[in-house]
C-alpha cells in the first residue's frame, strides 16, 4: 500500500477528495488495515521526517480520516488510482500493477505494445489467476470493477489473442 498515495492523497490539486488528508491520516488509515504494521514515508528532508513523527503524539481526533474518505469526488468512481488499498489478494496479484498496465493498453488497443504485454506477462500473477473473490473490490475505496479489469487485462494482453 502506497501510504500516501504516491502524494497524490496530500495534494490539494490531485486528491480524489474534497480536501487533502495529511501525513498523519494517510499513516492512519494505513495502519489501521488488517495485515499492515508499518509504514514507510518517503520524506526528502529532515523536516518532512519530524512531520512524519508527529503521529505518534496525535490526538484520535486529529488522525480520523472518516470526514475525508467520505467527500469522495464523483470523477474519481470507477477509477484506480493504484493506492494497493486493495491488497492483499489471496492469489497474489499485484492488482495495481495490472490496472496500471490495462490503463497503459487502453490507449490503443489495437496497438498494445510487445514491451508492455511482456511486463504483464512477466508477473508472476496476473488477470488470469483471479479467482473473482470479491475481496479487493469490498475494499476499494473507489468502487473499481477490480474482477471485471482482471479478465479485461487477461484478455488484451494474451499473447494467443493478436
Amino acid at each position: 500500500m502506497k501510504t500516501l498515495g504516491a502524494g497524490k492523497l496530500i495534494l490539494p490539486e490531485h486528491t480524489p477528495f474534497a480536501k487533502p488528508l495529511t501525513v498523519q491520516q494517510c499513516m492512519h488509515y494505513a495502519l489501521t488495515h488488517p495485515a499492515v504494521a508499518s509504514v514507510l514515508i518517503g520524506c526528502k528532508n529532515r523536516a518532512e521526517v519530524l512531520n512524519a513523527v508527529r503521529y505518534l503524539d496525535m490526538s484520535d481526533e486529529e488522525l480520523d480520516y472518516a470526514e475525508v474518505l467520505g467527500s469522495l469526488r464523483n470523477d474519481f468512481r470507477g477509477n484506480c488510482v493504484y493506492c494497493s488499498h486493495c491488497q492483499p489478494c489471496p492469489v497474489n496479484i499485484d492488482i495495481a500493477t495490472v490496472n496500471k498496465y490495462l490503463d497503459i493498453g487502453r490507449l490503443d488497443k489495437d496497438n498494445v505494445s510487445p514491451s508492455l504485454r511482456s511486463h504483464y506477462q512477466g508477473l508472476s500473477a496476473t488477470g488470469r489467476d483471479c479467482i473473482a473473490c470479491g475481496s479487493c473490490e469490498a475494499r476499494c475505496p473507489f468502487g473499481v470493477e477490480i474482477i471485471k479489469n482482471m479478465a479485461e487485462a487477461e484478455l488484451l494482453f494474451s499473447e494467443f489473442i493478436r
